[in-house]
């Protein structure tokens, strides 16, 4: 049996470019194909064949009666296989379609073969949020959106995976502009010490990665230290590339000890840079740090050689972190943790170098865009401010109501020690201020688990709220959010069953739902780099947060049993201490202005450089802060002001308080506090605006309720005054108050 010499070969094995069956009767490749889909479990068994055949071209009848003969063997179809078939276009039956992104995959095959189960945005977003997803899948289903006229939705997904799979930008490259120039545009300045050219195109697709189109401009070559020293008024956000070849490249001919004094010295420069940039705009600068060298200048002495290139770096990276300390506004990313999925040998690219001046390689590049941005986001959104656990198989192994608590896995052996580290893990996340909620379908007294068990480093006491029963789980996250006064999509939901998981994505989208590994040895890593918990700036108030919510948790049980709302005021005990804010708590002053949405008159956003230029300048104006304290705890800094003074007249340009003590006239001792202090100084009239947004309606009508006189406005946004000449401000009956200013 022969056929033509040469054709391509339909099942993708190579070009045939003899006849396919030997004079001696070999059986031809399609032959060899046919084979191994009648015998999948013997192919499967001995890894032959399947492997490698271009499933495009199997008819579906074919592939349906391989797997029900796979069915008959008792073999369950395996990962890669059916990953195979499905970017082949094939469609599967659900029940054998195990990950989000298979499915989404096996929808959009069988709605391009009968124009049924079209996908919505809630199959797209947990895929764009998902990692480690198959390159292969994720071209396959942006080039199925494409095709279904789903183009954003396609663009969507290819930017998000573009770091790790930039291949599926190829098929959105006609929709890429016009879905980008769509988004929210931000003005980017580059600069750099070496060519920008490669970083400022990746800032495209990075940006537009987080919803927004980058509109950058460059500096000249080796421009940054202008760039800092005149930064562009015009930008929203500043990039500075580091590389230590073009920030101080090595002249071997001078003396060591010269070369150690001009890097010092270069050193110096830099950070006065950085000092003048964020005296100059509040707008935020992201800087890398400089990688470490693959290859050191002083072999084993690299960190200690006066001229080693370890050494260099080190002390370049120390001068950008004190900048950072000293700066709200300057945000130094790492580099190391930026690349480290790339060899350190493939951070740059000789080439690239010498032809151009181009620090970093192309991988290199895309990575560094793509931690910029993240960076940025970050920085803009801040961090979750609550970690919801569910418990059996995500906490501790097993299920408490069948295993029973001497069933379950949580300790010093395997795979129990998994367990404890994740659990140590949410300790971590604590201290750095995250909110830890126990979100269990289990019977009530599950939450004793964490005092009788031996083996668990959680307690009870480390929850700020549970909802353990037989509820949905969206319905006991709303709840929840509505007892801590925070915002759904201030949450981060963990849960090992991708039901619980799928629920809550569609049922209350605006929680965060990350894929959890399935294998408990993976978790403790997966969630020290789940970034939306990563901090941009720690502040004492984030470590006492969650003895914060305990303290207001007592405060709401007094208010339970209390006969009169005066009779619950008064056992409180209030305390409130205020206080001009000064460079130890500039930092949270400037987190609560980021975060705090509900009890917030203007929501303007203040950096750390804007309040600063308040505590700078007293003719300027004034920053307050208040420190409150009851019966049951500390509560820390829970208010905040900026206040602008020109002439006898001021203006309230911020003010805003934190959920945990709203209702408790605090609010009202502080503006009687400020409004005293500024009469005292010869002030006398003061103006507040109101800014409505869509959750801070509860405080509508605070200047009103404190003798504010409406000036002018609408319902949107208002004018109001308070003629310190006549009127007599404000005091609060149930809070004792001390000024410190």
């Amino acid at each position: 049996m022969t056929r033509s010499s040469a054709r391509s070969d339909k099942h993708g094995l190579g070009m045939i470019a003899e006849p396919i069956a030997s004079p001696r009767g070999g059986l031809s490749i399609d032959q060899i194909v046919d084979a191994a889909i009648d015998d999948a479990p013997s192919a499967l068994r001995r890894r032959l064949v399947l492997q490698t055949v271009d499933w495009s071209g199997i008819p579906a009848p074919r592939v349906a009666g391989m797997i029900a003969n796979l069915t008959r063997q008792g073999l369950a179809l395996p990962r890669w296989l059916a990953g195979a078939l499905l970017v082949a276009g094939h469609v599967l039956p659900a029940e054998l379609v195990q990950t989000p992104d298979h499915r989404v995959l096996n929808q959009l095959n069988r709605y391009a073969a009968d124009k049924e189960g079209a996908i919505s945005a809630a199959d797209i977003d947990p895929l764009a949020a998902r990692e480690n997803i198959e390159p292969d899948i994720v071209r396959a289903i942006v080039t199925r959106l494409r095709a279904m006229g789903a183009s954003a939705d396609a663009c969507r997904l290819a930017l998000a995976h573009w770091r790790d799979v930039p291949q599926a930008m190829r098929p959105i490259r006609p929709d890429l502009a016009a879905y980008l120039a769509a988004l929210p545009p931000l003005k980017i300045s580059v600069a750099g010490f070496s060519t920008t050219d490669p970083l400022a195109a990746d800032l495209s697709s990075a940006f537009g990665a987080h919803g927004r189109n980058a509109l950058v401009t460059q500096s000249d070559f080796g421009g940054a230290i202008t760039a800092l020293l005149q930064p562009d008024p015009g930008a929203e956000a500043h990039v500075v590339l580091m590389d230590l070849d073009g920030f101080a490249a090595t002249d071997w001919r001078i003396p060591v000890s010269q070369i150690g004094d001009l890097m010092r010295e270069r050193a110096d420069i830099l950070s006065n840079a950085l000092d003048a940039f964020a005296a100059r705009t509040s707008a935020p600068l992201l800087i890398n740090c400089l990688p470490a060298p693959s290859a050191p200048t002083a072999g084993l002495l690299d960190r200690r050689y006066i001229a080693g290139r370890r050494q260099a770096v080190e002390l370049v990276n120390g001068r950008l972190l004190e900048a950072a300390d000293r700066h709200g506004n300057i945000l130094v990313m790492d580099a190391d943790q930026a690349l480290g999925d790339i060899p350190a040998a493939r951070h740059s690219d000789p080439k690239l170098w010498y032809y151009g001046r181009v620090a970093y390689s192309a991988d290199a590049t895309r990575a560094l865009a793509c931690a910029f941005a993240e960076a940025w986001s970050l920085a803009m959104r801040g961090p979750a401010k609550v970690l919801a656990l569910d418990l059996d198989n995500t906490l501790w192994g097993g299920t408490y109501g069948e295993d029973g608590l001497e069933g379950l896995a949580c300790g010093e052996d395997f795979p129990g020690n998994a367990f404890r580290a994740f659990q140590q893990e949410c300790l971590r996340l604590k201290q750095q201020g995250l909110l830890l909620v126990a979100l269990s379908k289990n019977n009530a007294d599950a939450v004793t688990v964490f005092e009788r068990h031996p083996g668990m480093a959680l307690k009870a006491s480390d929850f700020a709220a549970s909802a353990i029963n037989w509820q949905p789980k969206p319905e006991n996250i709303r709840r929840i959010a509505g007892e801590l006064n925070l915002g759904l999509d201030s949450f981060v939901f963990i849960d090992d069953s991708p039901h619980e998981r799928e629920a809550m994505r569609r049922l209350v989208p605006e929680v965060v739902v990350p894929e959890l590994p399935e294998d408990p040895a993976s978790r403790p890593l997966w969630l020290r780099g789940l970034k939306c918990t990563w901090p941009v700036r720690l502040t004492e108030e984030d470590a006492r947060r969650s003895e914060m919510y305990a303290a207001e948790r007592q405060a709401r049980a007094l208010k339970s049993s209390a006969a009169t709302r005066e009779d619950y005021l008064a056992g409180l005990e209030q305390r409130l201490i205020v206080e001009t804010v000064n460079a130890d708590t500039l930092g949270r002053v400037a987190q609560m202005h980021q975060r705090t949405n509900q009890f917030n008159l203007t929501t303007l956003r203040l950096t750390e450089a804007e309040i600063g230029a308040y505590v700078r300048d007293p003719k300027h104006g004034f920053a307050f802060l208040g420190r409150v304290a009851d019966k049951f705890g500390d509560h820390g800094i829970v208010v905040a002001a900026t206040i602008s003074v020109e002439g006898s007249q001021a203006q309230i340009d911020t003010f805003l308080m934190s959920c945990r003590v709203i209702g408790r006239e605090v609010e009202r001792a502080f503006l009687g506090t400020l409004l005293t202090f500024l009469a005292k100084r010869g002030i006398e009239r003061v103006v507040g605006r109101f800014a409505a947004t869509a959750k801070n309606g509860l405080v509508r009508d605070f200047y009103a309720a404190n003798g504010f006189a409406r000036v002018d406005g609408t319902e949107e946004e208002s004018s109001w005054a308070f003629d310190l000449r006549v009127q007599t401000p404000p005091r609060a009956e149930f809070v004792s108050v001390q000024l410190e200013a």
